[in-house]
């Protein structure tokens, strides 16, 4: 990963910082960072920081041949909008991406490289609930937790929400067109997944299709409704 994240910081900036908000590589840039510093891969930091203290052991950037037949079927549409099972490989933009996650690799992608079941992803959701803290274990301080959840892009446009570290917060404007609470944190996945944190609510709550592309999105937001009905009653 190192070479690659070298020739990105020999690139130029797409403007400058602060000055608009673009989807990019930072996490995979901060994936590098944390192996120059702690000296081990980011596969290794991981495991021993992560996921052995929390208890995840269904999680990695390549999955193991003994688990390799438990990775979720990625389904597609056709040209009709109807559902069919997808193959080996997927299109983006031009161009042809394989099932990574069956087979072996050392890249290891900080900001879209692991795979996890939805038991493994809660105990990790539940921890930042918690404040940074789950069975016990100190994973994140509280500091961290709250400016990871704060927003961090002043008052730059990202429509009626703004962004903290990783994640989209849910402000007072946002919650008003949809059941979550302000200061709901939360962010999705390539294939239709989507999750969210309301720490007001007490709530983690995951939704995985497993499907892309997906022109049916509003199926998230009708989740949503249902979750909060559920509990309301």
């Amino acid at each position: 990963m190192g070479d690659k994240m070298k020739i990105l910081g020999s690139l130029p900036l797409m403007h400058q910082p602060g000055e608009k908000w673009t989807y990019g590589l930072n996490t995979d840039l901060l994936g590098y960072v944390i192996e120059v510093v702690s000296g081990m891969s980011l596969d290794e930091f991981f495991r021993k920081k992560i996921f052995d203290p929390l208890g995840m052991k269904d999680t990695y950037f390549y999955l193991p041949k003994e688990k390799r037949d438990r990775l979720a079927t990625l389904y597609s549409e056709d040209s009709t909008k109807h559902i069919i099972k997808d193959g080996e490989t997927y299109e983006l933009n031009g161009t042809i991406y394989v099932n990574y996650p069956n087979m072996n690799g050392t890249y290891y992608s900080g900001g879209g490289g692991l795979s996890s079941t939805a038991y493994d992803y809660s105990i990790f959701m539940q921890m930042l609930l918690n404040g940074g803290e789950y069975n016990g274990k100190r994973i994140l301080s509280r500091t961290s937790i709250r400016m990871m959840t704060s927003n961090q892009i002043g008052d730059l446009d990202f429509g009626d929400d703004k962004f903290g570290l990783g994640f989209g917060i849910v402000t007072e404007r946002g919650a008003a067109k949809t059941p979550v609470s302000p200061g709901t944190f939360s962010w999705g996945g390539m294939f239709s997944s989507s999750y969210w944190i309301d720490p007001k609510e007490k709530i983690i709550a995951q939704f995985f299709l497993q499907q892309f592309p997906n022109s049916h999105g509003d199926i998230h937001e009708k989740f949503k409704a249902l979750v909060y009905q559920a509990i309301n009653n």
